[in-house]
């Protein structure tokens, strides 16, 4: 072993100490010709094992930073779902206040919150059925509205759940008058859910833009200044009494969510 390592030391300081002219550079020159083709060679040969190499290992690599990267996504969609669904309950909730605010319940009158938890599935009836029932006070006929407004009234009723007619329902009225003017007529669904304000008289003047609220009057379920809605247009014909008045409602019935049910 010792012999060999002083005979390489030998070799290296022969060859670094002879002139590139010399034996020894000459034999590495000679060297390197037979090798060079046989590197460049295996090189070529093993490129697409080198290639394919690397492109499984960015494959692999690329893979798990999608994976990465899909979950960090869903993290913050949640995340913002979350927020976004959190901002709109406290949304709804305010308006709610707001509606009170406005001293439209007379003293004595309960509003019970409560959260919609299933819809009609069929188009010839536009219910909704809510988590509050008779074991808050909820009964048939109460009145039910949200931060927009008049929603509708409870139309049958068990412990822990009611459900509500809505004002777009072909079954539903509710007696109203236009604000300002006076005028009073019945508010009636229909089976397209468009809302009309209907026994009007002719002679009555209601433009369009104007408010129409709930009229309160005696005997009704409603009490007075619900907001229900504006006129979206106004029509009348010689041979009729009344005036053809279609009504946008103030509530966007499919966005329902937080309601308050008026218990009297």
């Amino acid at each position: 072993m010792a012999a060999l390592l002083l005979l390489s030391v030998a070799m290296l300081t022969f060859y670094f100490r002879e002139s590139e002219s010399g034996p020894a550079h000459g034999l590495q020159s000679g060297v390197l010709q037979v090798v060079a083709p046989l590197q460049k060679g295996t090189a070529v040969a093993t490129k697409p094992l080198r290639d394919a190499w690397n492109w499984t290992s960015g494959v692999f690599t690329a893979n798990s930073e999608n994976s990465d990267l899909r979950k960090e996504v869903e993290q913050l969609r949640a995340g913002l779902a979350n927020e976004l669904a959190t901002q709109a309950e406290n949304d709804e909730l305010r308006a709610l206040a707001q509606l009170q605010d406005d001293k439209i319940f007379p003293k004595g009158v309960q509003l019970v919150t409560g959260r919609v938890v299933a819809r009609s599935t069929t188009a010839w009836y536009s219910t909704v059925t809510i988590d509050v029932g008779s074991d808050r006070g909820v009964s048939e006929y109460d009145a039910v509205v949200n931060g927009s407004g008049l929603v509708g009234r409870v139309t049958s009723v068990t412990g822990g759940a009611a459900q509500v007619t809505l004002i777009s329902d072909q079954q539903s009225y509710a007696d109203a008058v236009v604000m300002p003017g006076g005028a009073q007529g019945i508010v009636t669904g229909s089976v397209t859910g468009d809302v009309t304000l209907g026994y009007v008289d002719k002679n009555e003047k209601v433009k369009v833009g104007q408010y129409v609220v709930t009229s309160g009057r005696t005997g009704s379920i409603f009490v007075r200044g619900i907001p229900i809605g504006v006129v979206e247009s106004v029509g009348s014909q010689e041979v009729e009494l009344y005036q053809s008045i279609s009504v946008k409602p103030f509530v966007d019935f499919r966005k329902l969510n937080i309601v308050q049910v008026v218990v009297r």
